[in-house]
């Protein structure tokens, strides 16, 4: 559980620097600061998928509210507008918990009122929930502020939109081909009958993203009810005209729901909290006929490449017994021309072939499995995906890739040998021997000296010379340079082209960079790679060495640390801060899913408690 104390929640860089999330299952989410203070674009209480899991839209992009306690009002909402900040509704909170789901106390001189946020999976519904816990009746003013655009782009004031009364609600309806939006009160409300833009919000994140970092928001009004004491209050919005609800009733399963999928995941208590960002990322996709895993919210979308290597860690909160074997078969069941589905596009839904190394990493995720079920009928199954990904290399369809004489493969098309081409080469022939051997086991007993094995062989007598100096640093790699997670790879596929000498030197030099640069300044709260794989893959190739056990046992500490952080939330990753920005045109190679995955499977293939 996640727990913010009045102290924190009245720093205003606090207030607008933690985020959570909620996500619908579907590629939909609402998520925010923990003040309610949109900072990005993509903050939202209700941003709805129109292809699930891509073309997603926001809807409702907030709801400020004001409450009135004996004539005296108290503005709840933060907002942040050029020169200032208004309402200053983070001064008034007192307390912030996020478990099954963030919930929020406000003090309000003495009187207290909480707030809580929900969106349970599969509805397209999010819930504003507020109970009355003071001994005073509460007069409380809701105002929701409409959006009705794709996720990553503005709102511009207009003509607005047509509003429809309903018996115990509204419908929203945009001048585009959106869904409908519905507003639903739970009591008795009276409306003002008045239409505002609200112009000019500030998203103080996207000053150094984007050119524009200005959005106008439309009010349709303000609804309001009487909240006598110890009494709730509930506003849903929905893309579905919802009948009659009972929140206890629907917070009360979505409670179940979440400490099922934590049960499910085998976690120690201490880590749980990855089992609850790890289901952010599950998904069901019309687009490709199938499972999903979102890499990122709420940037990310569908990219095969993270799906396979978050497989093994997100399955573990699937609470399917047979979930890998189920993503494995929709994978296939989507090639053509012996292509598999690489990402999907945001707007377009168009499903992308562009990528002929996602068989390397489905061959790293079926080792993985095999591994884990101890069983090789999955490996002989897909046997003829993965032959035919050992043609495409051969024939020099990968890209801008070429096969050497060495048998290595050559990916730096021409350009100059540089760090950045080196670990690109080095990790591509490491998946690219990993291929070939699994291929082999999977062939082993009809061929025993198969032609896989010979190029396998011949791949492992010059790898380790080809891309590394003698102390087992990348060729180019100075002291102190910028390490990637990508460089650590090689150590932890189920098959590296690396002996233990070199393996053990890779390591130790790695780790020796990684341990110096752990707590250095850094612009983020965190050091610059506490929440890059390169701590979690070191860990793993740590316990494989008999030797380095001090550098090991500092890597776990260092794991424990961030993978128990009770102040990690934030909604891109579920961890720490990365250094880089996931919408920068360079963002670090990784996702949340992968982070969040692979440290579930690391804790639990190295029992962590």
């Amino acid at each position: 559980m996640i727990t913010y104390t009045q102290k924190q929640l009245r720093d205003f860089f606090i207030a607008a620097s933690k985020e959570w999330l909620l996500t619908d299952g579907d590629g939909g989410y609402a998520c925010s600061t923990i003040s309610f203070l949109n900072t990005r674009r993509q903050h939202s209480l209700l941003t709805t998928s129109t292809s699930p899991p891509l073309k997603r839209f926001t809807l409702l992009n907030k709801v400020d509210e004001e409450v009135l306690i004996e004539g005296k009002s108290y503005m709840l909402a933060t907002n942040q507008y050029p020169g200032t900040v208004f309402p200053e509704g983070y001064k008034l909170q007192s307390r912030f918990v996020f478990d099954h789901f963030p919930q929020v106390t406000f003090d309000l001189d003495g009187h207290q009122l909480t707030k809580k946020v929900l969106m349970p999976k599969g509805a397209g519904t999010i819930y504003l929930h507020y109970d009355n816990d003071s001994k005073k009746t509460m007069t409380i003013r809701l105002l929701p502020l409409i959006s009705f655009r794709w996720k990553d782009s503005l709102r511009k004031a207009g003509d607005g939109f047509l509003v429809d009364e309903l018996p115990d609600g509204v419908r929203i309806i945009s001048e585009m081909n959106l869904p409908r939006l519905y507003l639903k009160l739970s009591r008795i409300y009276a409306t003002s009958p008045e239409s505002y833009w609200y112009y000019d919000f500030i998203y103080s994140h996207d000053s150094s993203v984007y050119k524009e970092d200005r959005e106008d928001l439309f009010n349709i009004g303000f609804w309001e009810t009487e909240l006598e004491p110890g009494k709730g209050l509930t506003l849903a919005a929905s893309t579905r005209d919802l009948a009659e609800f009972d929140y206890n009733e629907i917070e009360a399963r979505h409670i179940e729901s979440v400490e099922n999928t934590r049960k499910a995941s085998g976690l120690p208590k201490r880590y749980v909290h990855l089992a609850d960002s790890a289901s952010n990322h599950l998904s069901r996709s019309r687009v490709i006929r199938g499972l999903a895993i979102i890499n990122g919210f709420p940037y990310g979308g569908v990219s095969v490449r993270e799906s396979l290597l978050s497989l093994e860690g997100i399955s573990c909160v699937s609470g399917k017994e047979h979930f890998e074997h189920e993503f494995f078969n929709d994978l296939v069941t989507n090639e053509v021309g012996g292509m598999l589905p690489s990402t999907m596009d945001e707007m377009t839904t168009k499903v992308n072939y562009d990528d002929p190394r996602i068989p390397l990493y489905l061959a790293v995720a079926l080792k993985r499995h095999v591994d884990k079920e101890g069983n090789a009928d999955w490996l002989r199954r897909y046997l003829p995906i993965m032959e035919n990904a050992v043609e495409t290399i051969l024939q020099v369809n990968l890209g801008a890739a070429r096969i050497k004489e060495s048998g290595l493969i050559d990916m730096s098309g021409g350009k100059s040998n540089d760090l950045q081409t080196t670990v690109e080469n080095a990790v591509v022939n490491a998946l690219w021997y990993n291929l070939l051997k699994v291929v082999d086991e999977a062939k082993s007993e009809a061929e025993p000296l198969s032609s896989y094995a010979e190029a396998a062989a011949e791949i492992e007598r010059g790898y380790f010379e080809h891309f590394f100096s003698a102390d087992g640093t990348y060729k180019g790699l100075e002291r102190g340079g910028e390490l990637v997670s990508d460089m650590a790879l090689p150590l932890v596929i189920p098959f590296s082209p690396l002996n233990a000498r070199q393996r053990e030197e890779i390591f130790k030099s790695l780790v020796t960079q990684f341990l110096d640069s752990y707590g250095k300044p850094h612009p983020h709260s965190v050091p610059a790679h506490a929440c890059n794989l390169m701590a979690i893959y070191l860990a793993e190739a740590g316990a494989m060495l008999e030797s380095h056990r001090d550098e090991t046992s500092k890597l776990g500490e260092l794991l424990t640390e961030l993978f128990t952080l009770h102040d990690f939330t934030n909604c891109l990753n579920g961890l720490p801060r990365c250094t880089l920005d996931p919408t920068e045109s360079n963002p670090q190679d990784l996702s949340s899913s992968v982070v969040t995955a692979e440290a579930i499977r690391v804790i639990k293939k190295l029992k962590f408690r």
